[in-house]
């Protein structure tokens, strides 16, 4: 049995079509790659993403080669689909309109005034069938009941330590750079 199948270009785009989450791949001179979850639209052959003017938007004007990756499950298995191609920033009210990017929410609260869109070089997408023999349901796109937090008057100081304890980390970002202006290297 075959673990795992090429996808038509065909297949990929249908994939890429109907998801909002995705990874974008930049290089850094010198450094190598670096990886960023965001939101997206594919529309007309190519890959739409909203951006505040941050290192992004500065690594893709430097080095505009990108490569953008979205995976998945459905009733067939797992899935996955990598977009390698030409980052540029789009401009055009008219395109930026059309393709639909401006609707998608994204999960940042920041204000992303730039458009990105990845003009594809190569599409490929691989299928893979689930080794464990569990179909894995998709989710119910429909909206759930909202979680119900406990007052917070009730909660215990062994409930509340466990809380402070298991907090994430906060990761340290960096205000965005103002448009013209080059990134800031370390010397020596």
């Amino acid at each position: 049995m075959t673990t795992s199948t090429h996808l038509s270009t065909a297949e990929c785009w249908e994939l890429l079509e109907r998801e909002r989450v995705g990874r974008l791949a930049v290089l850094e001179e010198g450094v190598g790659p670096d990886i960023f979850p965001v939101n997206f639209v594919a529309y007309q052959g190519a890959i739409y993403i909203r951006s505040a003017p941050d290192v992004k938007v500065v690594r893709l004007a430097a080095q505009p080669a990108a490569a953008f990756e979205v995976d998945g499950h459905d009733k067939y298995g797992w899935w996955s689909v990598v977009v390698r191609g030409t980052a540029a920033r789009v401009t055009d009210a008219v395109e930026i309109e059309r393709s639909g990017i401006r609707h998608v929410v994204t999960a940042s609260p920041r204000y992303k005034q730039h458009v990105l869109k990845i003009t594809p070089r190569t599409t490929a997408g691989r299928r893979f069938a689930d080794r464990s023999g569990i179909a894995i349901p998709h989710a119910d796109p429909t909206p759930t009941a909202p979680i119900e937090l406990p007052d917070p008057s009730q909660v215990t100081d062994a409930a509340s330590e466990q809380t402070r304890s298991t907090r994430p980390v906060e990761i340290p970002s960096h205000p965005p750079l103002p448009e013209g202006t080059a990134p800031y290297t370390p010397s020596g």
